[in-house]
């Protein structure tokens, strides 16, 4: 992208390289805020989402655009930034997860298999029943997922949280980029030759 003024019919251009900047920086603030969230809500499990979540600056069709990716944690961001409202049912001492939030549990609860993930990442090897008896990896899963499925996932916000944080700041600070960009261009690139007026007198 270039930033460019048109002066007596000749085209001048630079790089906009303060909005540049500007946009790099609302990028990195909101990566670094959310994974903040994220490390102190202890939602980090196998690292997948943490490690995954980043911004992409490009450029693309005389516009200047950011994008925050997800890579491997694409499917299920959303659930923890918003959390999942439970299908109720649950009968221990915990309180219901995932207040207010958009998404819900139905008649499915999470599989089995990504609950075994999360206990290796975790190191939760066996685990007892009410009885105090040991149960195996399998049942144990099954009994976190379903109380999941009952109690639902809270709500950490870490990416919504962030981008409401820095938006605040973002229009302003850059209107001021452009204000750089701009005044460059013109004090710069443009030959002081074309800004000269010339007054001369009129005889009547």
């Amino acid at each position: 992208m270039k930033l460019a003024i048109k002066v007596d019919g000749k085209t001048y251009k630079t790089e906009p390289k303060n909005v540049e900047k500007a946009f790099e920086k609302f990028g990195s603030d909101v990566v670094k805020s959310g994974r903040a969230i994220l490390s102190k809500e202890e939602k980090r499990a196998s690292g997948k989402l943490f490690d995954s979540f980043h911004y992409k600056y490009f450029e693309k069709k005389n516009t200047v655009n950011i994008e925050f990716k997800f890579g491997a944690a694409e499917n299920y961001w959303r659930f923890v930034d918003a959390g999942v409202k439970g299908s109720g049912g649950y009968k221990g001492s915990g309180r219901a997860r995932g207040s207010g939030s958009p998404f819900s549990f139905g008649s499915k609860q999470p599989p089995s298999r990504v609950i075994k993930s999360w206990m290796q990442t975790r190191n939760i090897q066996q685990g007892r029943d009410k009885k105090g008896r040991f149960i195996s990896n399998d049942s144990l899963a099954f009994l976190i997922a379903r109380s999941i499925k009952q109690r639902g996932l809270p709500r950490t916000l870490f990416f919504t949280k962030a981008v409401e944080q820095h938006n605040r700041t973002w229009e302003k600070k850059l209107q001021k980029a452009w204000e750089k960009d701009l005044t460059f261009l013109w004090e710069k690139k443009i030959p002081k030759t074309i800004l000269t007026v010339e007054y001369g007198t009129l005889n009547l």
